[in-house]
């Protein structure tokens, strides 16, 4: 007998095949009631307030380097000028400032957006693995030397609360005269 699972977002939607059927092998081991000891009495389903990261078309995720949950502000108008989704690094959750449910990487959770901006990320394998697959990515990191730049198809070398609000300015700016 063969298992195989696979982590969300990690490959590619194919398109609908009309008319597949699956094989379906009907396999009881042995078991019985009450032969395993546990009972479902109920299945709560949790409703979230997040929005769901693996959906976006653009992520706007922010690191350690951000260096505040109130920093973050500068990320959400950034993404609301791009009509994206504000997501995050494990570093990030560990202190607190998002929920796990915005959380990209190993750990988290793996995405593939059109565009994919990496605030403040250093770049840890854990949390490229969860997003390496984006079509376009963006750094802004004040480390040169930052591991994210490797995987980046755009980097930016400088201060994030200087980079971020006049792009994010520039962006309102051409949208506006778009109209």
């Amino acid at each position: 007998m063969w298992m195989a699972t696979v982590r969300p977002g990690v490959m590619q939607k194919i398109n609908h095949v009309k008319g597949a059927k699956a094989e379906v092998v009907e396999f009881n081991p042995g078991f019985e009631e009450n032969d395993c000891y546990t009972k479902i009495l109920e299945i709560v389903k949790a409703v979230s307030e997040v929005e769901d990261i693996q959906e976006a078309k653009i992520l706007v995720s922010g690191g350690r380097g951000v260096g505040s949950a109130e920093n973050f502000k500068i990320l959400e108008d950034l993404a609301k000028a791009l009509h994206g989704t504000v997501s995050c690094s494990h570093a990030v959750v560990d202190s607190g400032w998002k929920p796990m449910d915005l959380q990209v990487g190993q750990t988290g959770k793996t995405v593939r957006p059109k565009v994919y901006f990496a605030i403040g990320i250093s770049g840890a394998i854990q949390h490229v693995a969860g997003m390496e697959e984006s079509d376009l990515i963006i750094a802004i990191n004040k480390d040169e030397n930052a591991p994210i730049f490797d995987v980046a198809d755009y980097g930016v070398v400088g201060d994030l609360n200087k980079i971020v609000p006049a792009l994010t300015k520039k962006i309102e700016e051409a949208l506006a005269a778009k109209g």
